[in-house]
Parts: C-alpha cells; structure tokens; sequence
C-alpha cells in the first residue's frame, strides 16, 4: 500500500510535464514514459520494508493506472489550457468560475466539430502514450514474474 502511494507522487509531474510540452505544440510520448518509469521507482522505493525492493505483479498494475491516470489527466488538463487561452484568463482562476464550466459544458453538448477533433487528439495521445511507456511496463511485468 505504501508503495502504491508513493507511485501517486508521479502524478503531478507527469501532468505539469505534459501541460509544458503541449503548450510549445508538442504531444510526446516521453511523458508515458517518464510517468511509467518514476512510478515504478517510487512504488519499488515506498515498498522496500515488505518487499525486499523487488516489482510484484501488483505493483506492476499499480504503475499501469498510475500511468493511464496521468494520461486522462493530462488530456483534460489540455482542454483547459486551450480554454484559458479561449477565455483569456488564467487556467487555475478559472476553475473557480462557473462560466468558464459552463461554456466547457456547452461546447462538448452543443459542438460536434470540437468533439470529433478532440476524439482525434485523444485517440493519438493514448496512442503516444502506449508507444511511450509499452517497453517500460513489458519491463515491469516480467520483472514481476521472475520475483
């Protein structure tokens, strides 16, 4: 469990590393990647005490939805930076502000065009993301099985 917490620290620089990189146009598939890779030190460091500092299937799984955690949060953390960009303001007052939800609420209802090009987008940031971190976690699971 300690692990799977420590993993959870990874989050947040997965996120704000994505938000970097899409700011200067980039979709990167390093991110995946990192998220993966920091995950599974940190479970493997948080979980010396029990495990000796070896990968358990679990913790395996635990780096895989941490990962794909990282990677819904970073899309929609994209989303609303191209709203602030949209609206002007800044992306952490708005989340404050109930116009700004509902313009987001209205255009996903409303908006077919916006929805088909982020289905787009999103559909190559999974793919990015899976090229990113496929060796990494392949890694992980059969370190897993050999402890």
């Amino acid at each position: 469990m300690r692990g799977a917490v420590f993993a959870l620290a990874v989050i947040p620089v997965g996120v704000g590393l994505w938000l970097i990189l899409w700011k200067l146009g980039w979709m990167a598939s390093i991110v995946a990647f990192v998220t993966a890779a920091g995950a599974a030190r940190l479970y493997v460091a948080g979980s010396t005490v029990g495990s000796g500092g070896a990968m358990t299937r679990r913790g395996a799984w635990v780096v895989v939805a941490v990962t794909v955690a990282t990677v819904l949060l970073s899309f929609l953390g994209t989303i609303w930076l191209d709203l602030a960009d949209y609206l002007g303001g800044s992306p952490l007052a708005l989340l404050f502000e109930p116009q700004a939800w509902d313009l987001l609420g209205y255009s996903f209802a409303n908006n077919t065009h916006l929805v088909e090009g982020l289905k787009g987008e999103f559909l190559m940031a999974l793919l990015f993301s899976a090229l990113g971190c496929f060796f990494t976690l392949r890694q992980l699971f059969a370190q897993s099985r050999r402890s």
